[in-house]
């Protein structure tokens, strides 16, 4: 074990809690880095941890304020707001013109697509948060005539999406966050026990499940989000420092890489060639091969990477806890464009020192069981802890600021 290594376990029996540890981005740039500016911005009452999800002229996306969203998609007005009983943190989905989102009232919420009006509702056993850095909810998923998500009950719930009424539910040990996803007949999603689960379509019956492996400091490995599926494979991190790829018949282990800094929270994008994604601690971006999880290239970034990754013209675009969003090659990693929130701009010497670590006072605040109050004041940056929407040359991403951004990357 390195001298890093150690130090950074007797944090954490100190501390309780992961520290978090960032490092300057000095990515191998060929050329001048643009710099971007928003098309348009839109403002809520609370942080962003939704994805926000396009369909037809309209962004949909939630807020921290106990609000879902409609917005125009060219001019960045709202349309409408729906109020739930609690904070919209799951990325909505849309089918057949009605919008669906759970949020932590415990409740999963089906709304008119055009008038923003409640059509139905479904409460679950209650909602609860497991940690500080549970700031996701599941992602409902529309499969055939079902509407699919997990909750901080412990349980997989599977709905008729036009009447709201239960079709089955699938018991788990642990908060259930991780967004759902299909494949054939076969529903995906892990939860905080560790555990990967292949569930009947239509029944909720476990075909197959996977253990993670965890390791001493996080020994169930837990899995916040979602996986990838990709041409049988299925693609996702854990909190055991691990990126697993299964085979998704029967859940058998093609490759696994293990990220020696932290946790793997982001949901890997999945190209022909690569898999991409964002680490926490470890302070790294990675491109993999994907046949065999060897490393193709990796980029030094300041900060963890909980959102996935997306295409958006030539480039990969991720955002960052430190409220910047780039672009990169996918070949080289080589960085095309920045934007970084004014929020950033304001409090970034706040939090991070001129060789990009954390400040002296922001260590302290870690190492004298403060984690929570350093963590408050990261999030006060405009972090970009969600999921970005691609169109054509747009790039749209919600900050914990509470502001949906419109950025052109052409």
């Amino acid at each position: 074990m390195t001298i890093r290594s150690v130090f950074a376990c007797v944090l954490f029996v100190c501390m309780g809690a992961p520290l978090f540890l960032f490092a300057q981005a000095h990515a191998h740039t060929a050329s001048p880095v643009e710099t971007l500016a928003p098309t348009w911005t839109f403002e809520t009452g609370g942080p962003i941890y939704s994805a926000p999800t396009l369909d037809g002229n309209s962004i949909y996306v939630g807020s921290g304020d106990g609000h879902l969203y409609s917005v125009d998609m060219e001019t960045g007005i709202e349309r409408w707001r729906f109020e739930t009983g609690g904070a919209v943190d799951s990325a909505p989905a849309v089918a057949d013109g009605v919008v669906y989102a759970v949020s932590r009232d415990g409740s999963l919420h089906a709304v008119d697509a055009a008038a923003g009006s409640l059509r139905w509702s479904f409460e679950t056993g209650g909602e609860r948060m497991l940690d500080f850095w549970d700031h996701y909810l599941s992602d409902p998923l529309i499969h055939d005539d079902l509407v699919v998500f997990g909750s901080g009950d412990g349980s997989v719930y599977a709905l008729d999406r036009v009447s709201g009424e239960l079709r089955w539910s699938h018991e788990t040990t642990e908060v259930v966050h991780a967004a759902p996803v299909a494949g054939d007949d076969l529903i995906y999603i892990g939860g905080f026990d560790g555990i990967l689960y292949a569930l009947q379509a239509q029944t909720g019956e476990v075909a197959w499940q996977f253990e993670t492996e965890g390791n001493p400091g996080f020994p169930r490995g837990d899995i916040q989000r979602a996986v990838a599926l990709d041409d049988g494979v299925l693609y996702f991190g854990s909190r055991d420092y691990r990126l697993y790829a299964l085979d998704a018949v029967d859940g058998r282990v093609l490759w696994s890489l293990e990220e020696s800094g932290g946790w793997i929270i982001a949901t890997p994008l999945v190209t022909d060639d690569h898999v991409f994604f964002g680490a926490s601690d470890g302070r790294r971006f990675y491109a993999l091969d994907r046949s065999a999880g060897a490393v193709v290239w990796t980029i030094p970034v300041f900060t963890r990477v909980f959102g996935t990754a997306v295409r958006a013209g030539h480039d990969v675009v991720f955002g960052g806890f430190n409220g910047k969003i780039m672009g990169v090659d996918p070949a080289s990693g080589e960085v095309r464009w920045t934007y970084q929130t004014p929020a950033s701009k304001a409090l970034f010497d706040a939090v991070f020192d001129e060789e990009g670590g954390l400040t002296e006072e922001m260590r302290a605040l870690y190492q004298d069981g403060r984690g929570r109050e350093a963590e408050e004041r990261l999030l006060q940056m405009g972090s970009i802890a969600a999921t970005p929407a691609v169109r054509g040359t747009m790039v749209y991403f919600g900050t914990t600021e509470g502001v949906l951004y419109a950025l052109d990357a052409g």
